[in-house]
């Protein structure tokens, strides 16, 4: 009789993967969101194909078609500091029930976003600093995530978001301040994972600023088994939330803790809907970039081959609550 149940159960798990189909229960995931913190220099955009036309800045102004390059502004939220540095949050509508195949989908939406330039830009009118964030509906894109093994997988989404960049003088002159409102669609990002998790990152009734005038004014929904960013892994716990770095050097260096034995590396969203993006994409070539912190292993490899190592990158400060 045992001898029977064994080759039942051998018969099973090759016909499961001869079909494709894990062999574990899949959790469906729950819908949420996803908080980021975007990498300082590697979010861009570029205004060479949709040029700020010419007297927007100031009488006589020349077009600009210059580049911004931005780093994260952390959300203004309430409790304040409840939510780290996280500079963008991506909201998933629809719980995600995987097939036979181990496969789901979810629609998904940007819910918030504050990025400003790492410096200002130059103009025939001054300096003037930038910030990003949110303007009006928000388009829906869909995710489709992936089961690779009993603790999570990978998933691809595309994003599309309606943005409004404020151009600030830097001297101060409030009456120079403008405003100008685009749309960008952002490809899949490069090596995207995630992992199950049983415990909140943030918790119940956390309010945040999603359309950067500085109040928050919208309540996050419950934190759910989903936590995008980190390579499947049996976690006991959700890795802390991104933080700042507190160092003396540049202001625009930033880090996060990832779990024992995964660090942290760049994923990237580029401009073009039809490509990925190579690893550790530059911003050659996209007319709009915007690369966030993942967690992958140490010595892993990425979907092209390039192995995956420690970046040499300013570590959080410590004692710091999840």
């Amino acid at each position: 009789m045992k001898s029977l149940i064994r080759s039942v159960a051998l018969v099973a798990i090759v016909a499961a993967l001869v079909s494709g189909a894990p062999v574990f229960a899949a959790e469906a995931i729950h819908n949420g969101v996803d908080l980021w913190m975007t990498v300082a220099g590697f979010a861009q955009t570029n205004f060479a194909a949709e040029p700020i036309p010419a007297g927007f800045f100031c009488e006589g102004s020349q077009p600009f078609t210059g580049a911004v390059k931005f780093k994260g502004a952390p959300l203004t939220v309430e409790p304040a500091g409840s939510l780290g540095s996280i500079d963008t949050v991506v909201r998933r509508l629809d719980d995600a029930k995987f097939n036979a195949k181990g496969e789901a989908t979810t629609r998904i939406q940007l819910m918030a976003l504050s990025l400003a330039s790492t410096k200002p830009i130059e103009t025939s009118c001054g300096k003037y600093d930038v910030a990003v964030s949110l303007s009006g509906k928000q388009p829906v894109t869909t995710m489709k995530v992936f089961q690779t093994d009993a603790f999570g997988g990978t998933y691809t989404a595309p994003l599309a978001l309606n943005v409004k960049a404020v151009f600030t003088p830097v001297d101060g002159n409030q009456n120079g301040r403008r405003e100008v409102t685009r749309r960008i669609d952002l490809g899949p990002g490069t090596n995207s994972v995630w992992a199950y998790v049983n415990l909140p990152r943030y918790q119940q009734g956390v309010r945040v600023d999603t359309n950067g005038d500085g109040k928050p004014d919208a309540v996050l929904p419950a934190s759910s088994n989903f936590l995008a960013g980190v390579s499947p892994a049996m976690l006991k716990s959700p890795p802390p939330l991104p933080r700042r770095a507190s160092t003396a050097g540049s202001s625009a260096t930033t880090a996060i803790v990832c779990p024992v034995g995964q660090c942290p590396y760049q994923s990237c969203h580029c401009a073009d809907p039809s490509t990925n993006p190579p690893w550790n994409q530059s911003s050659a070539g996209c007319d709009h970039l915007h690369c966030i912190w993942t967690c992958a292993p140490s010595g892993g490899r990425t979907a092209n081959g390039m192995a995956i190592e420690c970046m040499a990158v300013e570590q959080p400060v410590s004692g710091l609550d999840n």
